[in-house]
């Protein structure tokens, strides 16, 4: 392509250069000229001044105009690296050579327009770069020397259509895949490899039947500009939003009620089936009735409010719709507007103005909103959430977050599920016979078992019943009282002389006075009792320590059948067949939820019961709650739970865990209000509260281990950390296990989970180094001419020839140690942003602030009081902060791995770590000691442009498989143990993109045997696979799979994603156990189609059953 953009036409009598580049397209922000619309897409000619001159594009006539260059933006020139197929009518397809032209980058997805086909839509920012042999951004030539042109005008004034690039400059632009800018946990990848699809709403695109750069149904105020783009991504403003909810249905539910006790029903003296209460009660005080009913005794005032509890029903329905992800504005923020905030005043850095603070109309109109609720007793409830919602809402404007939180994708993709609703229902259907409506128990079961979940299934049954038992036998026992105090009020039997009745007379004058308690009370006393059962169970499955335990018995009968011990026959075997230890997370969010349905209805029913009976309710609880309490206590509840459910959602953990962490620390004010609540709670809670305290006091003194980190290796996103404990008996683990990081210099009270991605055998068996460099070492043979009474011991790094070193170069053995390790690779996130936010970026830098040379891998020493040189470094700058706290090792699915004969290890992405841990574990110690399992099957996907991320992996990889070549040959190794490592790379680019080198050092010291491979070759396969996954049974059971292309020893290379159900089904057929484990980690949409392929290929008449351990967090 020519770098001149404009060329002379001599051919021509007019003053002007031709365009001889792509066209230059823009999006009109704000217009003043009626010609072109807001959002837009035009062509700019030529720069005049401080205007753009330019015409429409998407008109078949040609419309001039000019407008100022602040109100356009001007796209940007990309490249694609790979084909895309479209996957629906908003994304626009992609093929090597096209030129693309781009706008807004929203959650890794560009809006642009194609300069070959001219059509609009959305791609993902994966699949392009900036081109090889042009400047992303045009040149916009001056006035003087421009053309007018149009896409659709008459061929007088059309430019020529854009040059194709040719097959040397598609082969630059695939040299370079454009990375996502920043890793997404609220986004997932589509089938094609690309990031899942941006919301409809966030900006402009193209529908059929409209003009490009139309954007009909999009949110108003929709703009294809730099408004989605603030200093930070929705973080608070997503947990303001989910209060802003609650919040409205906790105001319509609050203003019904008060409402309602603005007129409360007077009492009287008639029982609930309108007879009249004993006749005794009626009369004047005598010696037989010391208390007299008054029917035409005036109503309670319960100080309701109509009109505020109308005017609040009504807000709650209007901040529901606004707030609605569907058809309202909830979770549509852009930096500037009435939507989300406008400048004023100091400081925030958003819009790119320094000197402005973002402020959130809509946060103080919230704000200001729950003011008057304050003032009445049932509505006043609702006032602190609404309050709550606008703080947040305030906040997160003032740190200049931006987005819609995926709200508009979300809508696309119920629109997408409709489509295809529509589709089946238009579907010619043929008539058959009606499937059979009877259920076979005895098939249920087998399919329980064959798909594994029969313990689950029968762990939520127990659960139900619990809960359906607590409540009814609390219930009986309320309505039996409430049906006694309507009796003795019938028949005259309720005493009312305090001198024979000290303790109940009292509460006795009241009712008859104003009546007994509601039918509303046995039903709000039933939901109390379930929620003591609820709010103490949900304790268990977080106890980690507990579960840690329970979890160290096994899973697997082969484990029971091997462990013939009483408490494994009598406690372990039931334990672990019929409790989900795996899904303590899943039976954790079950509970609260049941707890949110239990306190609503308890709320509820309470509040019916306190309009009809208030004086009796008040009497009879009065001992409820420390010094009469509940009503205050139970309001704590009710706030604490607001403030840690609307937190817990996984739209606010994925994109700020620090907000999830610190919300739920609100349990502690929970646990007290309720202690407080009810004091029968304290015999509910009394042992789940202790093993939680004891919890805690083993967490810290876990976290007050001493620790030494030793290394720290950083290729971008992935950070490598080292660290080893001063006593190796304080941290035993398993492989597959994960463990809490904690930083003093950060924040001495926020933890952090990472998989360990080591074995436990690197504990002990590390390799020796060079105290000095921190480098990996190798013994140096003795030379031949040197005589046996001269003593030898030298090192050399083995990333050196010691055949070409001199004697002064090699390494005493005092100048060495040992690296013994447990490591964690870490995923940075926010590397984009101007100031590090995120945990892992802090680290990273703090790191950094100790690291003098700049450079990676840094190790760590310390010199002890003889001035000794030690591996690892145990404080911070500052001398008295350990640098990493440790908390663990927890247990976690894959850990019983060597439960198994077979085991399938997958992972995807950073999801390899405790596949990593396993797999070294097994090729480096334990099949040399005979350990289970016997047949490995090791699968691992990860994209193209992230393959450099994995460098530790490529040397892993080439280290174990020169072990494990000379342990076979050495006869270390049984023969029946079987390893098959397979690697799935996804979004390959259609060319070969370039070869890179590795950061890391290979090395070129082998002892004893000559390896297969080195790291650099398998380097080079994994950069450009060259077999399809799709081939993958065929080739590795074909005749020539010993010298497959994409084979290094046991390592097999694929280009595509791995296909499960031929891959299962291999395994089945080739089975040698009966068991087989699936230990995976890594994304939800894998987890569940490797959850699908377990219960299809397990069968109990065919002896075979896949059973799949999958990480939680």
């Amino acid at each position: 392509m020519d770098m001149n953009y404009y060329k002379l036409n001599n051919n021509k009598k007019k003053n002007y250069y031709e365009l001889m580049a792509p066209p230059i397209y823009g999006i009109v922000l704000s217009s003043s000229n009626p010609t072109f619309a807001e959002d837009e897409l035009i062509e700019i000619v030529s720069v005049s001044g401080g205007n753009y001159n330019i015409v429409q594009s998407n008109k078949a006539i040609n419309h001039e105009g000019t407008l100022p260059t602040n109100s356009v933006n001007v796209g940007t020139f990309q490249s694609p690296t790979a084909n895309y197929a479209a996957t629906s009518e908003d994304e626009l397809a992609l093929t090597v050579g096209d030129l693309v032209t781009s706008f807004s980058l929203e959650e890794q997805w560009f809006y642009g327009i194609c300069h070959g086909t001219k059509k609009t839509g959305y791609f993902p920012s994966n699949f392009v770069k900036p081109p090889a042999d042009m400047p992303a951004k045009p040149t916009i030539p001056k006035a003087a020397a421009a053309a007018s042109g149009n896409l659709g005008g008459a061929a007088s004034n059309k430019p020529p259509a854009p040059p194709v690039m040719n097959k040397r400059a598609s082969a630059a632009a695939v040299q370079a895949m454009k990375k996502p800018s920043q890793y997404s946990p609220m986004s997932s990848t589509t089938k094609n490899g690309a990031p899942a699809p941006p919301p409809k709403d966030v900006a402009v695109r193209s529908a059929p039947g409209s003009a490009p750069g139309s954007a009909p149904g999009s949110a108003p105020g929709a703009s294809i500009n730099k408004n989605f783009k603030g200093l930070n991504p929705l973080q608070f403003l997503l947990w303001s939003h989910n209060m802003a909810v609650l919040s409205s249905l906790f105001l319509f539910t609050l203003s019904f009620f008060s409402l309602l006790w603005a007129s409360p029903p007077p009492y009287t003296c008639t029982l609930p089936d309108g007879s009249p209460i004993n006749a005794k009660y009626l009369t004047a005080v005598t010696a037989a009735s010391t208390v007299v009913c008054d029917p035409n005794a005036p109503p309670p005032n319960l100080h309701g409010d109509s009109l505020l509890g109308i005017l609040g029903m009504l807000l709650a329905v209007l901040i529901y719709a606004f707030e609605n992800d569907r058809w309202g504005w909830g979770l549509y923020y852009v930096i500037s507007g009435v939507n989300s905030g406008v400048n004023s005043g100091v400081n925030s850095g958003v819009n790119d103005n320094k000197n402005t603070i973002s402020i959130s109309p809509r946060g103080l109109l919230y704000i200001a909103l729950s003011a008057p609720f304050y003032t009445s007793l049932p509505v006043a409830l609702a006032a602190p959430t609404l309050t709550a919602a606008g703080v947040g809402c305030c906040y997160g404007v003032w740190r200049g977050e931006a987005g819609d939180g995926g709200r508009a994708r979300a809508a696309q993709a119920r629109r997408r599920q409709q489509d295809a609703k529509d589709k089946a229902k238009a579907a010619p259907k043929t008539p058959g016979p009606l499937p059979a409506r009877s259920i076979d128990p005895i098939k249920f079961y087998r399919k329980l078992v064959d798909e594994n979940k029969l313990s689950a299934y029968l762990w939520l049954v127990v659960y139900v019943t619990a809960n359906v038992v607590t409540f009814s036998v609390t219930y009986a026992k309320w309505e039996g009282i409430v049906h006694g105090g309507e009796e003795a009020l019938r028949d005259g039997t309720l005493e009312t002389d305090c001198d024979r009745d000290g303790d109940n007379c009292e509460l006795n004058k009241v009712i008859v006075m104003k009546g007994g308690i509601s039918r509303w009370g046995p039903l709000a006393k039933a939901c109390g009792m379930c929620l003591n059962f609820n709010c103490s169970l949900i304790i268990y499955p977080i106890v980690r320590h507990l579960l840690r335990r329970l979890n160290n018995i096994g899973t697997s009968t082969l484990s029971q059948a091997s462990n013939p011990s009483v408490f494994a026959k009598f406690f372990a075997k039931p334990v672990t067949k019929f409790i989900p230890l795996s899904k303590n997370i899943d039976f954790h969010k079950i509970i609260a939820k049941t707890m949110a349905g239990f306190a609503a209805a308890h709320t509820i029913f309470h509040f019916f019961n306190y309009r009809i009976s208030s004086d009796t309710t008040l009497g009879t609880f009065s001992k409820w709650g420390y010094g009469g309490t509940a009503f205050v206590t139970g309001g704590i509840i009710c706030l604490t739970m607001f403030m840690i459910f609307t937190a817990a959602g996984d739209n606010v953990r994925h994109a700020h865990y620090e907000i999830f962490f610190s919300a739920h620390h609100f349990f502690v004010l929970f646990f007290i209000a309720l202690l407080l609540h009810g004091p029968v709670f304290w015999k509910w809670s009394a042992v789940p509260l202790g093993l939680y305290l004891w919890e805690r006091i083993m967490q810290q003194r876990r976290g007050d281990r001493p620790f030494v980190v030793n290394k720290v290796e950083w290729i971008e996103p992935v950070m490598a950390i080292q660290f080893q404990p001063i006593e190796k008996s304080d941290f035993v683990f398993k492989e597959g296990q994960y463990l809490y990081l904690n930083c003093p210099y950060i924040n001495p009270n926020e933890w952090h989970p990472f998989t360990i991605s080591s074995a436990s055998g690197d504990l002990e068996h590390g390799p020796r180094i060079s105290l000095q460099t921190g480098e990996e070492v190798m013994e140096v043979p003795r030379p031949s001419s040197m005589s046996r009474e001269e003593k030898w011991v030298k090192y050399c790094p083995i990333n050196r020839d010691h055949k070409t070193m001199k004697k002064s170069e090699f390494l005493d053995k005092h100048e060495t140690g040992y690296n013994d390790y447990v490591s964690c690779h870490v995923k940075v996130h926010g590397l984009e942003d101007a100031v590090a936010r995120s945990w892992t970026r802090k680290l990273k830098e703090y790191f950094e602030l100790m690291n003098p040379t700049g450079s990676f891998p840094y190790y760590f020493n310390q010199r002890d009081e003889r001035g000794d040189l030690h591996v690892g470094r145990r404080f911070g700058p500052d001398g008295t902060n350990q640098i990493l706290r440790v908390d663990g090792p927890h247990s976690a699915p894959s850990e019983h791995y060597g439960n198994y004969g077979t085991c399938m290890l997958i992972g995807a992405g950073i999801g390899l770590t405790p596949c990593a841990s396993i797999l070294t574990a097994l090729l480096r110690y334990r099949w040399k000691k005979n350990f289970y399992p016997e047949i490995l099957h090791f699968y691992w996907m990860v994209r193209q442009d992230d393959v450099d991320s994995f460098q530790w992996l490529v040397h892993l990889l080439t280290d174990l498989s020169h072990e494990t070549k000379h342990a076979r040959e050495q006869k270390q190794i049984g023969s029946q143990y079987y390893v098959e490592i397979n690697i799935y790379i996804t979004g390959v680019a259609k060319e070969p993109v370039p070869e890179t080198e590795l950061k890391i050092k290979e090395k070129t010291n082998f002892s004893f045997t000559k390896p297969s491979f080195k790291a650099n070759q398998l380097h080079k396969m994994m950069r450009n696979p060259t077999v399809s996954s799709k081939k993958q049974v065929a080739t590795q059971n074909g005749d020539a799979s010993r010298k497959a292309e994409n084979r290094l020893q046991d390592i097999w290379i694929w280009n595509g994603r791995p296909a499960w159900n031929e891959i299962f089904a291999q395994n089945k057929k080739q089975r040698q156990h009966e068991n087989i484990g699936v230990c995976f980690c890594g994304a939800a949409v894998i987890g569940r189609d490797l959850q699908s392929q377990c219960q299809k290929h397990s069968a109990q008449d065919e002896d075979v059953m896949f059973t799949l351990h999958k990480e939680n967090f």
